[in-house]
């Protein structure tokens, strides 16, 4: 006679077996805190991205001058002292008449503050410009490259017979522009 076979497993452990295996169970690969952490980083990507697009810093445009000697024609009727300033000639669009500039005389270190008198029309070479104010100059000083000639007007306080011939770093604010621009521009 043969005897009736038995399963091995229990019905119990073979249902709950079978049961299991109709869900589904996906792996945790992320716990709490990294979580958090991936969206704070996330955040503050965004808001840096937003501050870099709507950010404005300021744009200026550096020259180099002369403090005028007494006595040009661009001093008559004024009392104060009179600076020349060069700049190249992409600058021309930027440089207009009324904005405000930070003259640094070379030579002593004094700041001063000033605005655009006249922006000269056209292109000149330094030499010629200097020429052109009453600046006596040596032939082996003359440039022949161009430049966009900028005309200040000094302080009245500012002694002219002191500084006249000074060379003069010069820096024109002219406007602002987006951080991306200024990123691009670089």
């Amino acid at each position: 006679m043969i005897a009736p076979r038995k399963p091995i497993f229990r019905d119990k452990a073979l249902k709950h077996y079978m049961q299991n295996r109709k869900k589904d169970v996906l792996p945790n690969f992320s716990s709490v805190p990294a979580a958090i952490f991936g969206w704070l980083l996330l955040g503050l990507l965004i808001a840096t991205g937003l501050v870099a697009g709507y950010g404005q810093v300021p744009v200026s445009v550096t020259g180099s001058g002369i403090v005028l000697g007494t006595g040009n024609p661009a001093q008559a009727g004024s009392s104060g002292a009179v600076a020349l300033a060069f700049f190249p000639p992409s600058a021309a669009a930027r440089l207009h008449a009324g904005q405000s500039a930070l003259l640094q005389v070379s030579t002593t270190g004094t700041q001063l503050t000033s605005a655009i008198a006249e922006v000269e029309p056209g292109m000149s070479s330094p030499a010629a410009a200097l020429e052109h104010y009453g600046q006596k100059i040596s032939s082996s000083a003359q440039g022949a490259q161009q430049m966009v000639v900028v005309l200040f007007k000094l302080s009245p306080r500012f002694p002219a017979s002191d500084y006249a011939g000074s060379p003069l770093a010069v820096q024109v604010n002219a406007g602002t522009q987006s951080l991306f621009s200024a990123i691009a521009g670089m």
